[in-house]
């Protein structure tokens, strides 16, 4: 799905409008992705997607508009819907989005649109316990409580910080991107990995 990196990146603006077609949006929502906390609001329908630079450089995207697919991509980080009756985010959620805030951004994206009923949240692949080995500055970031190098378990972070964040309930679809080779990781691929797109919508 990236049009600006990993194998097949040529084919991204081409494989995000088939995707937008099946889901049958009239838009897809998008941004550039800098491992950030800040979440766009989205008050206006999408343009086409020429494949140019998304703008403004975003790690999640809030909207409460129907018909439009709030999109983020992701190859070993988390991707992460929010939502309730009437508006919702989706969130790219690595460590360093995790550390800087992005899940509580992503919550005050959708209560800032309108949202004041419960929400619930659904946390998507990515890297495992299994496999998601990093070090102290990592586990430091994330105040985890490890002083030395050891795994990490994102989405368990997440479900503690979205709980405490407002959140009634969070669903864990599972599945480690790292070993699970259904899924692109760039622990595993490097350079060549692609994207897997998280995207949410009001149905």
């Amino acid at each position: 799905m990236s049009s600006v990196g990993g194998d097949g990146h040529e084919h991204g603006t081409g494989n995000r409008e088939s995707l937008r077609e099946r889901l049958g949006l009239a838009a897809l929502a998008r941004g550039y992705q800098v491992h950030g906390s800040h979440v766009h609001l989205v008050t206006a329908v999408p343009g086409p997607d020429r494949g140019q630079r998304p703008e403004p450089d975003a790690d999640g995207q809030a909207t409460a508009l129907s018909g439009v697919g709030a999109m983020v991509l992701a190859a070993d980080c988390m991707p992460v819907a929010i939502g309730g009756a009437c508006s919702l985010a989706m969130v790219h959620a690595g460590w360093r989005g995790l550390a800087s805030g992005v899940l509580e951004s992503g919550v005050g994206a959708v209560r800032a649109l309108g949202e004041d009923g419960e929400l619930v949240a659904v946390l998507g692949p990515c890297a495992g316990p299994c496999c998601y080995e990093v070090g102290p500055e990592v586990h430091t970031a994330l105040d985890t409580g490890a002083a030395e190098k050891s795994t990490v378990d994102m989405r368990a972070i997440a479900r503690e910080r979205l709980l405490a964040a407002g959140v009634g309930s969070v669903t864990e679809l599972g599945g480690c991107t790292i070993c699970d080779e259904r899924f692109f990781s760039h622990r595993r691929e490097g350079e060549r990995a692609g994207r897997q797109a998280g995207v949410a919508w009001l149905s």
